[in-house]
């Protein structure tokens, strides 16, 4: 089968994944959708990376690399719900619940009536959250109930999802874990896609030598 990835098509996108291995699964798909003016195209994911079409993203092969019993974890555009359903299904999952939902506001406050959140763009209402969903394949277990489907963090650079989430993934599901469209690497985890390295290494890296003071002035 041939797919169109993140870096072009070629017959096997996954060519250098092990088969029937990761038990979770995150992905963060680079979706194509229509805006209603040139105003709203600049700020969709046209203006910042190359989006596949939704045939493209149907076509890559994530059950050959999924564990018999594993998850999905799917970041999903509040627009594009039907097609997110159908991408659950064409990567051989079905689609069970709502993982995470990304409260774009400042955190946690004094007072809960203090809280803001921070307003994006919307076809119908203004966007202030964005749901990351859950789909299951086979008989995955959960390892700790007490992992809180909410996160309130602020809005960073276009696409850059909250800190976190990997581990709570981790706490949630068995791995091993593999990230796709990831824009970050982590430890433990294996990324695939054409923006591994946007973002940095994460946090491990820098408190690797937090304190570098070979430029301080004497």
């Amino acid at each position: 089968m041939q797919a169109c990835a993140a870096g072009g098509c070629m017959s096997d996108p996954f060519a250098n994944l092990p088969r029937r291995h990761y038990g979770a699964i995150l992905a963060d798909p680079p979706w194509a959708f229509a805006t209603w003016s040139h105003k709203g195209q600049g700020r969709s994911g046209e203006a910042h990376y190359r989006t596949m079409p939704q045939a493209d993203l149907e076509a890559l092969p994530v059950a050959s690399v999924a564990a018999p019993d594993a998850v999905l974890l799917l970041w999903v555009v509040q627009t594009q719900l039907p097609q997110a359903v159908r991408l659950v299904e064409a990567w051989g999952f079905n689609q069970k619940s709502v993982a995470f939902a990304w409260m774009k506001g400042d955190g946690l406050p004094l007072f809960p009536d203090d809280v803001t959140f921070q307003m994006g763009m919307g076809k119908w209402t203004r966007a202030e959250f964005e749901q990351c969903w859950l789909a299951t394949r086979g008989n995955p277990s959960r390892l700790n109930a007490d992992v809180r489907q909410v996160l309130t963090e602020k809005r960073r650079e276009h696409s850059r999802k909250p800190d976190g989430v990997h581990e709570r993934i981790e706490r949630l599901v068995a791995g091993p874990y593999l990230e796709l469209f990831a824009r970050q690497r982590r430890p433990g985890w294996d990324c695939w896609g054409n923006e591994t390295d946007k973002f940095g290494n994460g946090w491990d890296e820098m408190w690797a030598k937090p304190f570098d003071f070979s430029q301080e002035p004497a």
